[in-house]
């Protein structure tokens, strides 16, 4: 049986909200939120990348050992710590003392991954793009278009 939530809605400006208010503070009207049950969606296993991912307890003797395909990062010792490259799909977490280098590693990490893979997308909580840029360039890293040759369009042609 699906599970049932109920949201009220302003029945004049359409403000939904979690619990009844007598007067709808988007509008200021009264007595327009109205109660509205809904279903809770199902969540489709297949969507989440496998036919399902529900785990069950096991004893060690019986997980299955079977190599997980791997993305090769040409920095030697980055994919022997990684057990022989990135599981696609996995996440990896680099912890340090700020000014240890972190972010010029995953600049460079980065940037060998286009090279050998395709397209990787860099993202910074703490950086501007303007920062990583010019660390890009004291790096000499290139960032080129992802159709292999092509100028990225920002660069001048020379």
């Amino acid at each position: 049986m699906a599970k049932t939530r109920t949201k009220y809605v302003c029945q004049n400006c359409g403000r939904q909200s979690a619990a009844k208010m007598g007067r709808c503070p988007n509008c200021g009207e009264y007595n327009t939120m109205i109660a509205v049950i809904e279903e809770a969606r199902q969540v489709n296993p297949a969507r989440l990348g496998g036919a399902d991912r529900r785990s069950q307890p096991q004893r060690l003797r019986e997980v299955d050992l079977q190599e997980e395909p791997r993305l090769y990062v040409p920095m030697a010792e980055f994919s022997r710590v990684l057990g022989g490259g990135l599981v696609p799909g996995s996440l990896v977490l680099l912890g340090g003392e700020p000014g240890q280098g972190k972010s010029t590693l995953l600049l460079q990490v980065s940037a060998q991954l286009a090279q050998q893979h395709g397209t990787v997308l860099y993202v910074s909580g703490e950086e501007s793009a303007r920062q990583i840029k010019m660390r890009a360039e004291r790096l000499r890293l290139e960032a080129e278009d992802q159709r292999r040759g092509e100028r990225a369009p920002d660069q001048d042609a020379r």
